[in-house]
């Protein structure tokens, strides 16, 4: 005969036996698998921080275009070739800044500037062609002026970089607008540019 005290006993036993069974166990996740996870984690980050900077840089440190914008260059360039243009002495030319300071920025279809940004002396602030000259381009040597913004030859410097017909100067102007992100000037900065700080557009 098993005295209470002895059933209470086997009960208690019994039933904790039960409940360990029943208690899940707790895997742990292997350390490659974090290690894995992390890298693909940042590996994201870093290739969504080069698309927004408009720029893809791949693991061995070389540059380019997202395919985006090489497709939109692409159709600017056959649209460009598509028209007739009958103009044959032309020019491709630069302004860069003639000090370090800050410049009128231009934004996305806007022709007067609603921003600044730092130009270190040098740098490119816009791209264009001229089949007139200089001086018949910008009267006065006035680059670009509105009611807060006013650029002249003592803020920027206009250098030739490309001579030939009106459609080769409009070829070489597309290019150099399209690959200006992967100028070292503007990778170094903290605000990458789809484009020169004095360009509205693309064209």
């Amino acid at each position: 005969m098993i005295d209470t005290k002895k059933k209470l006993r086997l009960k208690t036993k019994s039933k904790t036996s039960i409940e360990l069974k029943k208690t899940p166990k707790i895997k742990k996740i292997p350390k490659i698998g974090i290690a894995k996870f992390r890298k693909l984690f940042l590996f994201l980050i870093f290739v969504i921080a080069a698309i927004t900077s408009y720029v893809v840089i791949h693991e061995d440190g070389t540059l380019e275009l997202p395919e985006v914008r090489v497709i939109k260059y692409k159709k600017a360039v056959k649209r460009t070739v598509k028209r007739k243009h009958k103009k044959v002495n032309c020019e491709q030319y630069v302004l860069t800044a003639l000090y370090s300071g800050w410049y009128p920025l231009l934004r996305w279809g806007e022709a007067i500037a609603q921003d600044s940004i730092w130009l270190n002396e040098g740098e490119v602030w816009k791209y264009g062609i001229t089949c007139v000259g200089e001086l018949r381009r910008y009267t006065n040597h006035i680059y670009y002026n509105d009611s807060k913004y006013k650029l002249t030859q003592k803020d920027l410097f206009f250098e030739t970089q490309f001579k030939g017909t009106e459609k080769e100067c409009k070829i070489e102007e597309k290019r150099k607008i399209y690959n200006y992100p992967l100028l070292p000037e503007c990778m170094a900065r903290e605000k990458k540019l789809a484009r020169p700080p004095g360009h509205k557009n693309d064209n």
